[in-house]
C-alpha cells in the first residue's frame, strides 16, 4: 500500500521556480503583515499552504484560542480538554 501511496505523491506536479518566487512573496508578506514578533497569536509555518487567486493569495496560518477563551473550565487544563 505505501507503494501505491509514493506513486500518487510523485505524480503530483511540482511548482516552477517562478510559481515558488511568488509563493514566497506572499509568505513573507503574511509574515510582516500578521506574524509580528510583538503579536504571538498568530503563527505561520515555514512552509505554509498557499492558494494563489486573482488578484492575491490565502496564505495559511495558525491562531492562538485559549482554554478561557474557549469557555473551558480552569480546572484540569490539559491538551485532553482541549478535545
Amino acid at each position: 500500500m505505501s507503494s501505491d501511496l509514493g506513486l500518487v505523491e510523485s505524480s503530483a506536479p511540482k511548482p516552477t521556480r517562478k510559481e515558488m518566487a511568488i509563493e514566497s512573496a506572499y509568505m513573507a508578506r503574511a509574515r510582516q503583515l500578521y506574524a509580528k514578533p510583538s503579536d504571538c497569536d498568530i503563527e505561520i509555518d515555514d512552509e505554509p499552504k498557499v492558494s494563489i487567486g486573482e488578484g492575491g493569495a490565502w496564505v495559511a496560518a495558525w491562531v492562538w484560542v485559549s482554554q478561557e477563551e474557549a469557555g473551558l473550565p480552569k480546572k484540569g487544563r490539559t491538551r485532553a480538554a482541549n478535545i
